[in-house]
């Protein structure tokens, strides 16, 4: 469980591992500071020639312009006051600038950072943690969650910005009128304590906000991802109607959230302006030097706007720990769930993968699948069919490395699997999955992403292996043809083809068939078998099928049921058993003909 995480604590974490950027950013906000300090102390001079053009009487600081000007033979007039108060607002408006791209250029290293991070330990992580996290609570994070991270860690720098500021502001007044300067602190602090005790409430409110951003954002992913079944049942009005009601909750959380940040600075502006009023007020009575009083004043109205910004800031903060707090829990999930790579890189599959005694469950009451052996062997077609729900997805998942068997050893080669860097023997296998996923790209740059790259030859023999080079080269654009989100835009069986090209690019070692083959016609995939058939004299071929016609080119056939090998051996001696699952299927495919 992650302990609550305070300011305090994010802070340091990003003072440590950024110290470089802190410091820059402090050394401009001291530079910024001193010329604020010019821009305050140069209200004096131009006060004084306002009150008296003769300047008999000048405050020091008007004396110490004045010398200056002289020096540098510069009128003493209206005008020269005039511009020097505006040339040095100017300066600090420049500074101003380059502080605020230093504190954007800070949030989006270390935004970048944290999504590189997250992304990493996700990605590193068992399968495991994907099939177990909600898609809209991941996609959440990444996205409305980040970006309330990034804009917070731009508040945060901003606040050490404000923080040298609002010390500068206060420090000038403090020599020029020490007891106006701590009256009107004085009663800005006592006026801040009520907004101060709103960083609990704040929390409360983020965390609400969170919550329902991540329903939300859930039932938006199963909405479109789900649109056709919509679609096809007629359903839309009650779609939509979930989604509104995840709407209107999420809305009622973020109003409250929001109308709280902005609240503090509208509310606390006036209070400031009435604390510096106050110790004007009283600083007039003293009888005090008008000029003084006037750059007082001014700075005082400068800083309680700080003062305020960072009291909104602090709550902004509290309201977005649980958007921190998400992702930290996310990335330390991942973290325990982290894969362990073995040592050994792969290089070929020189033999076989072997399970030996193989059994695996998602619970502990019931096994998926039971002392499961197989052999995959190089030069082969190996093929495991039975019904739905059987353990057939579970051992492609095993061979994959995205599930660890309860009990039994899986052998790459005679070495344990375990032994070997899953992402090594990954990049050998060629893997097409029943439901065939193609990025929102081109018909090319879907091929390459599973490859890098290669020649167009090599592409277009691809498409040709998996019977797809025809329908490509009939597409208005070709080979440069945009498939849509997970390749929409095509048919099926045109999705399944170009899925098993993507995976024939590699030119495996291992080539994984789930179903890949069950959205085709039949002279597609006779064509295709056609070509795997070829293809297995120099690769080892693992299918899961249905189709008897796809089963009868393999070379051993695994039958399961229950999460058991009830048959094995080829085609041919299967098929003719008096009794058994291929028998029966056979006779079912016979009856259907008839």
């Amino acid at each position: 469980m992650i302990k609550k995480t305070t300011v305090t604590s994010i802070l340091i974490e990003f003072l440590t591992l950024y110290p470089k950027y802190f410091l820059l950013l402090f050394l401009l906000l001291l530079l910024e500071g001193l010329i604020a300090a010019g821009t305050i102390l140069s209200m004096i001079p131009l006060a004084d020639y306002l009150l008296d053009p003769s300047l008999q009487e000048p405050n020091k600081v008007s004396s110490a312009t004045m010398l200056l000007f002289n020096k540098f033979n510069i009128g003493i007039n209206f005008w020269s006051f005039g511009l020097l108060f505006a040339a040095l607002n100017l300066i600090n408006g420049i500074f101003k600038i380059a502080i605020r791209y230093f504190i954007l250029k800070i949030k989006y290293v270390i935004l970048f950072d944290l999504f590189s991070n997250a992304l990493s330990a996700f990605f590193d992580a068992k399968w495991d943690f994907f099939s177990k996290s909600k898609h809209g609570y991941l996609l959440n994070t990444l996205n409305k969650e980040m970006n309330t991270i990034g804009d917070t860690l731009g508040h945060l720098a901003t606040q050490l910005a404000q923080v040298v500021q609002f010390t500068v502001y206060l420090s000038v007044p403090f020599i020029l009128n020490p007891k106006m300067t701590i009256t009107a602190i004085f009663l800005a602090l006592i006026f801040s304590v009520p907004f101060i005790l709103l960083n609990n409430i704040s929390y409360r409110l983020g965390k609400r906000d969170t919550s329902t951003s991540n329903t939300l954002l859930g039932v938006l992913h199963e909405t479109l991802q789900g649109a056709k079944i919509i679609l096809g049942f007629g359903e839309q009005k009650k779609s939509i109607k979930r989604f509104l009601i995840a709407f209107k909750d999420h809305v009622s959380a973020t109003l409250k959230s929001q109308t709280l940040a902005t609240s503090v600075p509208a509310l606390f502006a006036p209070f400031g302006i009435l604390a510096a009023i106050i110790a004007l007020g009283l600083a007039i009575k003293s009888g005090n030097a008008l000029p003084e009083l006037v750059a007082v004043l001014w700075s005082l109205l400068a800083a309680f706007p700080i003062l305020s910004s960072l009291l909104h800031t602090n709550v902004s903060i509290n309201n977005f720990i649980p958007s921190y707090e998400q992702l930290t829990m996310l990335r330390e999930q991942a973290k325990s769930s982290a894969e362990a790579p073995g040592d050994m890189l792969f290089d070929s599959l020189k033999k076989s993968i072997i399970f030996n005694d193989v059994s695996f469950s998602y619970s502990d009451n019931i096994k998926t699948i039971s002392n499961i052996d197989i052999e995959v062997t190089t030069g082969e077609m190996t093929a495991i069919v039975g019904e739905s729900g059987s353990g057939k997805s579970t051992i492609v998942d095993l061979i994959l490395g995205l599930q660890s068997p309860n009990s039994g050893e899986i052998l790459i080669d005679n070495i344990p699997f375990n032994n070997w860097n899953q992402n090594s023997f990954r990049k050998k296998v060629g893997y097409v999955p029943q439901d065939s996923i193609l990025f929102y790209s081109s018909i090319r740059d879907n091929l390459l992403w599973s490859v890098g790259e290669c020649s167009d030859e090599e592409l277009w023999k691809a498409l040709e292996l998996s019977n797809s080079d025809k329908f490509v080269s009939s597409l208005p654009d070709g080979i440069e043809t945009i498939v849509g989100d997970r390749g929409v835009r095509l048919s099926g069986g045109q999705r399944q083809r170009i899925a098993l090209a993507r995976a024939l690019i590699r030119k495996p070692d291992l080539l994984i068939l789930d179903e890949a083959t069950s959205s085709l016609d039949t002279e597609s995939e006779i064509a295709i078998q056609n070509s795997i058939e070829n293809l297995s004299k120099n690769m080892a071929i693992l299918i899961v099928a249905h189709r008897l016609s796809t089963l009868s080119k393999a070379d051993k056939v695994y039958v399961m049921q229950s999460g058991k090998i009830v048959e094995k051996g080829s085609f041919d001696k299967l098929s003719a058993k008096s009794e058994g699952y291929l028998y029966n299927m056979l006779k079912l495919q016979n009856k259907k003909q008839q």
